[in-house]
């Protein structure tokens, strides 16, 4: 049985069926190499015109005409074949007892490209959680490369506010990466019970609803038992923005490494039970080889927490701030930006709406707090905050006055208690 890889940026090289073997020093046949680099191109999403391809290889104008398609069509073909394994249900149940060294305990979670684990890493005792790729799938195939790349790219993010992967592995064509087990739940969870109108939701009890009573007792990354029960209130909004900073400190840290996430909303931004913020699942994320540059390819992201112009296919650090704005938004004012009744009436929101001020649905928002929200969410991205360190400074200035007004508040009234 394989055993669970260390993560490394080394990447595998493409899968091509039918390419001219290497010559007899070992050398690649020059049509491979075109070939590969035509395949990677398709690969990454982009619309490559095969006559001004071909004028980089003069050369080989004429066999590469003839050839690249026949390439393109098997990786169609193929791509059609692996689509149709991913719209298969995922099962109700995993009989999954083990992967690798890993005994698995039970499901803690699952969305739409994986399933999340408890397990336990038998080694040295220590509880975990294991992401799963549901589908079994070749080394080669186009999910299980995907789903390596997402765990090397998570991996080599290490901040004190991003979910790390220890390891990957694979058995029995399922792949699989590691990541400490995070006792926390969602924005969209916190979100979902300050709406019952609770004005303080004790984290602690929220965890204990959404992943039971026993999740991650055993673990030993990152445990922090509070002193005191840890509330999370609604309208406190020194503590928003404290969490905000922590969040926009991760992604300022993500994209000066040259990686972009790509689908920052509320599930995928946690809380735990000290009341700190995380950034997870990495799954949409573009690593440092493609990342700041102005990309059009693919539509990736959800779409109601996408900025318009990734309706075309542009994506840099700007789309994933309007991701965090339209995410800030909803935590502030308990309602998501655009909504509709239908997936094209949503996209035509997104796209054209108006963006309602904040403190209209929420009056007791701040208005510094609110500016922030809104310039994240500007619809032409040149009047956005163009980097994290822009949004940072401002979180932080926001923090300092409404920390020292309320502390000059206290001061005032503290001596009628």
């Amino acid at each position: 049985m394989p055993e669970p890889q260390e993560i490394s940026d080394d990447g595998t090289e493409a899968d091509l069926v039918g390419l001219p073997q290497r010559t007899s020093s070992g050398a690649r046949d020059p049509i491979e190499e075109a070939a590969s680099l035509y395949l990677e191109r398709l690969r990454a999403g982009e619309t490559v015109d095969l006559d001004d391809f071909v004028q980089g290889y003069p050369k080989l104008e004429a066999e590469l005409k003839d050839f690249l398609p026949l390439v393109a069509a098997m990786e169609d073909w193929k791509s059609e074949k692996e689509l149709e394994v991913v719209k298969t249900p995922m099962p109700e149940q995993f009989d999954i007892e083990r992967l690798g060294e890993f005994r698995i305990i039970r499901e803690i979670a699952r969305g739409g490209m994986g399933v999340v684990f408890e397990a336990e890493q038998e080694s040295i005792g220590r509880h975990v959680a294991v992401k799963l790729l549901p589908w079994k799938f070749g080394a080669q195939s186009k999910w299980s490369k995907q789903f390596r790349r997402e765990a090397r790219i998570a991996a080599r993010l290490q901040h004190p506010n991003i979910v790390p992967v220890f390891s990957f592995g694979e058995q029995d064509e399922r792949f699989y990466y590691v990541m400490p087990i995070i006792e926390g739940v969602g924005f969209d969870h916190l979100i979902s019970r300050l709406k019952t109108g609770e004005s303080a939701v004790e984290i602690e009890d929220l965890l204990t609803e959404i992943r039971g009573p026993n999740f991650g007792r055993a673990a030993v990354y990152h445990r922090e038992t509070p002193k005191q029960k840890r509330y999370f209130r609604r309208n406190n909004w020194v503590q928003v923005a404290k969490l905000a900073t922590q969040i926009t400190g991760a992604l300022r840290f993500a994209h000066k490494q040259g990686t972009l996430h790509r689908d920052i909303k509320p599930a995928n931004l946690l809380i735990d039970r000290s009341g700190k913020g995380w950034v997870a699942d990495f799954g949409l994320a573009l690593g440092r080889e493609r990342a700041m540059s102005e990309l059009r390819g693919p539509m990736a992201g959800t779409l109601r927490y996408m900025a318009p112009e990734q309706f075309e296919g542009i994506v840099n650090e700007r789309t994933d701030l309007y991701s965090f704005g339209a995410t800030l938004f909803e935590l502030c004012t308990l309602q998501p930006a655009f909504d509709g009744q239908s997936r094209t009436e949503l996209a035509a929101h997104v796209q054209r709406a108006k963006i309602i001020s904040p403190r209209v649905l929420n009056p007791e928002i701040p208005h510094d707090l609110e500016a922030i929200i809104l310039k994240l969410m500007k619809r032409n991205p040149e009047k956005r905050y163009q980097n994290a360190d822009e949004v940072y400074r401002d979180l932080l200035r926001f923090i300092n006055k409404y920390s020292a007004s309320n502390r000059g508040l206290w001061s005032r009234f503290k001596d009628w208690f």
